[in-house]
């Protein structure tokens, strides 16, 4: 008898992706990240920098910024298939560590 776990359905990657208003490649990136989240089923959480002074100093000359699982992934712009491959669903026994 031969058993198998089956793929997850979705990514358990969280993506987070600083931006602000007016920012031309924010723009440009944000439907590639979320369209990128949407396939992989990541949860994705915008924020914008102005918001909160704290992402403004550290951040302000950086957006668009993403970061998955708390870990830089790019600033300034965004390789969709780069991204793609960061929120690949992990084999089931992967899934059992934290993502690195």
């Amino acid at each position: 008898m031969t058993s198998s776990t089956p793929a997850a359905p979705s990514s358990d990657a969280r993506i987070l992706y600083l931006t602000r208003e007016g920012c031309h490649l924010c723009e440009v990136a944000l439907p590639l990240v979320r369209a990128e989240a949407v396939r992989a089923g990541a949860e994705l959480e915008v924020r914008d920098i102005d918001e909160d002074p704290a992402l403004v100093r550290d951040w302000n000359d950086d957006v668009p910024v993403v970061f998955v699982d708390g870990q830089l992934h790019a600033r300034y712009e965004v390789d969709p298939a780069r991204l793609r491959a960061c929120l690949a669903p992990l084999p089931w026994w992967r899934r059992l560590l934290p993502r690195r």
